[in-house]
């Protein structure tokens, strides 16, 4: 559900999952288990990586989004996480919009729930994503301790920064918030991370990995930043913040010329097109772990 309390070995463990995906270990791991992917809000990346993944290692996979279910006939979520129940999944991939849907579904079936997002709670594959792409583009996983990484944009509606910020500690990344006071979480005290004011002030702490994060318009009450160019002149990535070699990452889908400049976000800089790549031995990983299969593909 999430990655709060989540240890160093326990991101090893996972990240160890999708590097045997990779090397084909994982081919059939999921014969024979059936797995939903119930995505009621929006998704490409997820929902297709998850897919890719089951379907990769065999699962009978059934697919339902709100267009399709009863829930457009009003139908709750927990009636339809009991149907799925009831019909033997073993294995429910849920987005939602609301925060916490995950945590509630999980209460009403033995089938094992798996968060892929829900409202502004959580997203912790795409941390997990993450975490493998950073750790192969830096060369394994013990790469990691001592970054140092700013998580810039408009964290206060970010499920993304919610998961990335624990897993990222855990993995001993040092970590700095770059955002206008106004897309700043009330979490962001309890955080104990420092609050930086622009990408030019981030690269002078030392930054080496920028996290860009989408400015989420479509979540957003009243005026949170002054004009989308304003805000870009202080929270987006620029070519000439490349000069100091850093990499760049964003979850997606990325608002070109908002977050990160045209020709930013497919440059060498970027780890975008590996965040997506990785989904799938994540994701497999994950459904392993989920439906109890890890420790025969470890084996």
């Amino acid at each position: 559900m999430t990655l709060e309390g989540c240890d160093r070995e326990e991101l090893r463990e996972i990240l160890d999952l999708a590097a045997a995906y990779e090397a084909g270990r994982m081919d059939g791991a999921l014969s024979g288990k059936t797995v939903c992917l119930a995505f009621f809000e929006a998704s490409t990346r997820t929902a297709v990586s998850f897919e890719l993944a089951a379907r990769r290692c065999r699962a009978d996979v059934i697919s339902l989004s709100e267009r399709g279910s009863s829930i457009s006939k009003g139908e709750s979520l927990v009636d339809t996480v009991v149907t799925l129940d009831r019909l033997g999944a073993d294995a429910i991939v849920l987005r939602h919009p609301a925060a916490g849907a995950a945590r509630l579904a999980a209460r009403f079936t033995t089938a094992a729930v798996v968060n892929a997002g829900d409202g502004c709670g959580q997203h912790p594959t795409q941390a997990l994503l993450d975490l493998y792409s950073l750790s192969r583009a830096l060369g394994g996983f013990e790469e990691l301790a001592g970054v140092r990484a700013a998580v810039v944009g408009d964290i206060l509606h970010s499920r993304v920064a919610r998961s990335v910020i624990p897993a990222f500690r855990a993995a001993r990344v040092e970590l700095a918030l770059v955002a206008p006071r106004t897309l700043l979480p009330i979490e962001t005290g309890v955080w104990g991370l420092p609050v930086l004011s622009s990408v030019d002030e981030a690269l002078e702490w030392g930054a080496s990995v920028l996290y860009m994060l989408r400015l989420q318009r479509e979540r957003m009450t009243g005026a949170r930043v002054p004009s989308v160019a304003e805000y870009a002149r202080y929270y987006a990535v620029e070519r000439r913040h490349l000069e100091a070699g850093v990499r760049v990452m964003h979850p997606g889908p990325v608002n070109r010329g908002v977050e990160i400049a045209g020709d930013v976000v497919l440059d060498g800089a970027s780890l975008i097109p590996e965040q997506v790549a990785a989904g799938v031995a994540v994701r497999s990983a994950v459904l392993a772990l989920a439906t109890g299969v890890a420790q025969e593909v470890a084996a």
